[in-house]
């Protein structure tokens, strides 16, 4: 089992918002995904909720 740490994600959204998101997690892949259920939820600060772009910052 691996260790989580924190992640900085980038995401983009349908709204042409760029924010950045923390997520913990045991690896970019998995943070990446937590960001996008995150904003589709509305847990994170965006007006849009569809995520056109995403990814792990390292």
């Amino acid at each position: 089992m691996s260790d989580c740490q924190f992640y900085d994600v980038q995401v983009t959204t349908d709204m042409g918002e760029t924010v950045l998101v923390q997520a913990y997690a045991d690896s970019p892949q998995h943070a990446e995904l937590t960001a996008i259920l995150m904003v589709e939820s509305g847990d994170a600060d965006t007006i849009g909720r569809a995520v056109i772009d995403c990814f792990a910052l390292e």
